[in-house]
């Protein structure tokens, strides 16, 4: 319900006008005088009653006649005593003023109650009736007693009118006192008089007279204006009064204006008097003095008065004035229409000429020439690449789909070079809110110009073109690992992901490898880092060089430390390539039962020569003949398609014979489709004896004729074993890559792993073809085989197989016994230029840039419309907050609470839960703010985090501590070394505190002879000792810059043979070990130690949510590229991977999204 009162009472206030001179009461109204209603509120309902009851806004129709009428525009109220009501109501209905009311007597002052606008003035000021004054000089007596009788009356009439009785009443009757009674005719008499209605008495006629007829025309009458009582109307020829336009009014043929219904007079929006109920003042055809034509009857007078708006009366008001006229005549002047129109014309701004009209030119691509034209002419070369760019997309869809894809910026590099057998033209564009990151590579080749001088620098420039065809040289790499690699059955180009290791050195890898199985344990990690980093070749030298120096075969070691599918791996990897083909094959004949896909994959895509040298080395090493052996566990048609294998006797040719395509497929339909059965030996004849080449036109061949595929012909044909083996044919001569990817997601697919298969095809392939087999693989599954190989092992294995899968130059050492290995054998020189190179300032790059289009006004907005209602729009949210920088998104916070008077983190905190609101909330914080906050979270309440504190405290720079420890005491209103020191004890509080200092030098320089004193100093402590100095390491660790640091954990690996990590895990427990090896991590590579801190806190079953939404936030503006990248080295899946698979829903969008990395699944 509406509340009463609420709104300020509206107010109701009567306009007057001149009523012929008199000054009314303020409750005497005359017909002509506009209602108007207003209120002190904008946008407040008005609704007014006229009959005195309550106005119902929300009832308007009672009886089904309207009672409550809502305000426009002012009114006018109709004659007799009319009681006012009206109220103000919201736009929303729910609040209302009080009502209003007010008490008006209305009075009709027109021509029939005025007779004379001089026996008005005199009859208002003396209140007694005087003698009209003659205005024609040929009255008569009689007129003028007639006259002085009506003003007589007339002026009684508005006596009685202005004293108001006791009672409120009003009579307007003349000569009559209230309550006299007078006789109404049944009709009015016939006289030459003029009917008029009003309040003298309905249908009353007036005696005409000459002088009436002259006061007829000063009358005031409804329907003319003040402009043609001026009598200044021109005069239009009685010939051309029928034709105006005039007579196309319906009160100009004298048809009558009935009364509306209704107490009051309806008014327009624009606030003036709707002029509906009579014609103009003044008609074509009428006398210039005013007065009608004799002939016919003019229009009826107008019965109501005409009313001007206030946008009318200003225009008027503003006219040129016009020369008065002697005031004895009393006619005010009057304005035409043309001179309205004129005025109108001359302030209404001229409008401007239409803009002319530009047609768009009409597109066409230019030219499609076959060579550019060259010599110089860069504008036809340019379009000339763009017309073939142009019909290049139209014809490759990838392509176009690809190009049109991007929303690309100007273009910031391009590139031109001649390679020999084309040209490569190369373009860099901006990517819209992206910035274009500086490379630090052309700072090197700033060397060259020091060669300027020379004379003899321009004789490279030639080479290169002559040198294109050293881009052949990729397979060469291939010939330095071992040549059995050469013989493979097409000289297709193809790449390995893993190559020769330089330098090599077989005695080092061997002394490393007995190290790690030296004694107890075993570590696996050297074990990955020497064996899956080198080549075949390069492996048999080392497990030579291994039995001569240790007399020991490297085999049985690592089959004696290590186990599972780990061991069998390590254990391939000693064999060369036809060997371990040798192997594979002894492995699936031997025993009970027979692996006829080992047979099959080996044999199928073998070579000639492959097959040659594997049936020596099988021979060799295990004194058989492998046909007798495939012929002993085989049987049928499968053992006639290995043993025509085995032969060897397949076609090298690289010559395709159409000819002899159509006769082979033409037999190869008739001994299958056509036939009743299947003539297998025609198959087997065919399939095993051409070469690859003339396979695939027979292919071409049979599918002309068949309107098959001969793979589906052979399913149709064939089943078991044969199938296999012939369908594996088929599809190595269609696609070698295709088929090996078919193969490894086979072994991965539904429950479990076929192991045996994975590691056959990694070992076989890494240093032929791994990286194309990869590459169909990523097409076949959209999925990498790195993480399919991450879904589906695990462990050292795992690692194993991914370093195989991913190649590239094995990981640098930074800890552990590969650590002290390296060091042992380098010089203090070789020690120092490794310190300068860690010293060097790392490449830090962000994954969250700031937005470029930024507007905290419009983002405010958006999540104000987010939280809004019902539900929230997490969406929107990330969107926001994922894309804006540090800075941007405390700028969004503020202008929030200055827009909206509310807390944006405590807004969040309302509509969000779980991890996703802890992570939006955090990430409003300052980078200060935020480590504040997190420390002294993990100290108040009971028991302390102390990974919080190692992690935050050990990690920061002098100037990052400073500035926690202020935003501590400016925030919660205590120190942070008091808080730190009043939650932890002993040596592990000595260590925070010590770090709390912020004195830790921060140059690059170091002194290789106090590293080594340093050094001396931490052995002494720890390993010399009997017990542990926690002291002396705390002292080192915390007062020592990097880079000397850096130096003294090489110093000790000498010293004590032992890494300074595996040193601190074996003195010292707890948290005080946490708190040295992250300083020890952090100093090594703090990517590398943030990359670590991440898989530990997802790893195993559960997540550490805290650790995650603290790296993540924190980092993400910091180095998160490095964090990603070194993630990947050390555990060989993507951060995104490992995110994707522990997190879910709105939760996991914003992380991948703060680490750039949305598409991970």
């Amino acid at each position: 319900m509406p509340s009463a009162g609420a709104l300020p009472a509206p107010f109701i206030t009567p306009i007057p006008r001149d009523c012929h001179g008199l000054q009314l009461p303020v409750n005497r109204i005359d017909v002509s005088t506009l209602i108007e209603l207003s209120s002190d509120l904008p946008n407040v309902k008005l609704y007014f009653t006229t009959d005195g009851s309550k106005p119902l806004p929300f009832q308007r129709k009672i009886g089904g006649k309207e009672r409550t009428f809502k305000y426009f525009a002012p009114f006018t109220l109709k004659p007799g005593k009319r009681t006012l009501k009206t109220v103000a109501v919201s736009r929303d209905g729910l609040l209302e003023s009080a009502i209003v009311s007010k008490d008006f007597h209305v009075a009709d002052l027109t021509a029939a109650g005025v007779p004379d606008a001089s026996a008005f003035e005199v009859s208002s000021i003396s209140g007694t009736s005087s003698s009209s004054k003659t205005t024609s000089s040929n009255s008569k007596s009689s007129s003028s007693r007639s006259s002085s009788s009506s003003s007589s009356k007339s002026s009684s009439t508005l006596k009685s009118f202005l004293d108001e009785s006791s009672d409120g009443e009003f009579n307007l009757k003349p000569g009559k006192v209230k309550g006299a009674h007078r006789k109404k005719s049944k009709s009015p008499k016939r006289t030459n008089g003029i009917v008029t209605q009003s309040p003298l008495g309905k249908n009353r006629r007036l005696r005409q007279s000459p002088l009436r007829k002259s006061e007829q025309s000063t009358l005031r009458r409804r329907g003319q204006s003040p402009l043609r009582q001026s009598g200044t109307q021109p005069h239009i020829p009685l010939r051309d009064a029928w034709t105006t336009s005039f007579f196309q009014d319906p009160a100009a043929t004298g048809a009558s204006n009935e009364i509306p219904d209704g107490p009051f007079q309806p008014t327009n929006y624009s606030g003036t008097q709707i002029n509906m109920f009579g014609g103009p003042g003044v008609w074509p055809g009428m006398n210039a003095d005013g007065t009608c034509v004799t002939f016919g009857t003019g229009p009826p007078g107008p019965q109501y008065p005409v009313q001007y708006g206030f946008l009318t009366e200003q225009m008027i008001k503003g006219l040129k004035q016009k020369e008065e006229k002697p005031k004895k005549e009393k006619k005010q002047e009057g304005v035409t229409l043309g001179d309205i129109r004129k005025l109108m014309k001359e302030n209404r701004p001229k409008t401007p000429p239409p803009p002319a009209i530009e047609y768009k030119p009409i597109w066409k691509d230019p030219p499609l020439n076959a060579i550019s034209p060259g010599n110089e002419d860069w504008q036809g070369n340019i379009l000339h690449v763009f017309a073939h760019m142009l019909d290049l997309a139209k014809s490759k869809a990838a392509f176009k789909k690809s190009i049109g894809e991007y929303k690309m910026g100007k273009i910031l590099e391009t590139k031109v070079e001649d390679e020999g057998d084309g040209y490569c033209i190369r373009l860099v564009l901006a990517k819209p809110g992206t910035e274009r990151r500086e490379k630090k590579k052309p700072a090197v080749k700033k060397a060259p110009p020091k060669e300027a001088p020379k004379p003899k620098p321009t004789p490279p420039p030639p080479k290169p073109v002559a040198d294109p065809p050293k881009p052949k040289p990729k397979p060469k790499p291939q010939k330095k690992a071992d040549p059995y690699y050469e013989k493979e059955i097409e000289n297709i180009p193809c790449d390995g992901t893993l190559k020769p290791y330089e330098p090599f050195n077989a005695e080092a890898d061997a002394q490393t490898l007995n190290t790690a199985m030296k004694g107890l344990g075993t570590d696996e990690d050297t074990l990955i880092n020497v064996l899956a980093y080198r080549a075949s070749p390069q492996r048999v030298e080392i497990a030579a060089a291994y039995k001569t120096m240790f007399g020991k075969d490297l085999a049985e070691d690592i089959k004696g430390d290590t186990s599972g599918n780990f061991c069998e791996a390590l254990k391939g990897l000693l064999h060369s390539p036809a060997a371990f083909d040798a192997q594979m094959l002894r492995n699936a004949i031997k025993g009970l039962g027979t692996d006829e896909d080992v047979l099959i994959e080996i044999l199928c895509t073998r070579s000639n020569a492959q097959i040659q040298e594997i049936k020596k080395v099988y021979q060799e090493k295990f004194g058989k003949d492998l046909e007798k052996d495939i012929m002993g566990d085989t049987s049928g048609n499968f053992k006639r398609l290995m043993v025509s294998l085995v032969q060897a006797n397949r076609s090298d040719s690289k010559e395709v014979d159409r000819n002899m395509a159509h006769q082979d497929a033409k037999a190869l339909y008739q001994a299958g489709e056509q036939k009743w059965g299947t003539d297998e030996s025609q198959f087997n004849k065919i399939l095993a004896s051409r070469s690859f080449p003339q396979l695939r036109a027979t292919f071409e061949e049979y599918k002309k004729i068949s309107k098959k595929d001969l793979e589906e012909v052979l399913k149709s044909e064939f089943s078991g074993d044969i199938l296999s083996g012939l369908k594996t044919i088929v599809r190595c001569v269609k696609n070698r890559f295709d088929h090996f990817a078919h193969q490894l997601q086979k072994t991965m697919s539904g429950i479990g792993t076929d192991d045996s298969t994975l590691i056959r095809i990694l070992i076989s392939r890494c240093e032929i073809d791994l990286v194309d087999i990869k590459k169909a693989f990523q097409e076949k599954e959209g999925k990498s085989l790195e993480d399919l190989i991450t879904d589906e092992t695990s462990g050292d294995y795992q690692r194993l197989l991914l370093a195989l899968a991913t190649g590239g130059p094995p990981p640098k050492p930074k800890s552990g016994k590969a650590f002290v290995e390296d060091i042992k054998y380098k010089t203090d020189e070789q020690l120092d230029e490794d310190v300068k190179l860690e010293n060097e300032p790392k490449q830090e790059d962000p994954t969250l840039l700031p937005f470029e289009g930024f507007n905290a006004e419009a983002d405010c907005e958006v999540l104000k419309k987010a939280m809004k209602g019902w539900g929230t729009d997490e969406a929107a949210i990330i969107s926001i907050l994922s894309k804006r920088s540090q800075e941007q998104r405390q700028q969004i916070a503020t202008t929030y609470k200055t827009q909206f008077g509310k807390d944006l983190g405590k807004e969040l905190s309302s509509e969000l839960s779980g991890n996703f609101k802890t992570l939006c909330v955090e990430m409003l914080l300052g980078p200060a703010e935020f480590d504040a906050k997190q420390l002294n979270k993990a100290i108040k309440g009971l028991g302390t985090d102390e990974q919080v504190l190692v992690e935050i405290i050990c990690s920061r720079t002098n100037d990052q501590l400073n500035k926690i420890k202020t935003t501590y005491k400016t925030v919660y209103s205590k120190e942070l070394e008091a808080d730190v020191a009043g939650d932890t004890s002993g040596d592990f509080k000595r260590l925070l505190i010590g770090c709390l200092q912020a004195n830790r030098p921060e140059g690059t320089e170091f002194d290789r002879n106090k590293a080594k004193q340093d050094a001396q100093e931490l052995y002494a402590a720890g390993e010399k000792k009997w017990g542990t100095d926690e002291s002396k390491f705390h002292t080192i660790l915390v007062s020592r810059s990097y880079a000397q640091l850096r130096a003294t954990f090489q110093e000790y690996a000498k010293v004590a043979n032992k890494d300074i990590e595996d040193s601190i895990r074996s003195e010292m427990s707890g948290d005080l070990k946490n708190g040295m090896l992250s300083i020890v991590q952090v100093i090594r590579g703090k990517a590398n130690y943030f990359a670590k801190t991440l898989h530990k806190a997802m790893k195993g079953l559960g997540t550490d949510d805290d650790t995650l939404v603290r790296i993540v936030a924190s980092r993400c503006e910091v180095d998160m590229v490095q964090i990603k990248e070194e993630f990947q080295k050390e555990f060989k899946q993507s951060l995104g991977m490992f995110i994707a698979d522990d997190t879910s829903g709105d939760y996991k969008k914003m992380l991948l999204t703060l680490i750039g990395d949305e598409g991970a699944k």
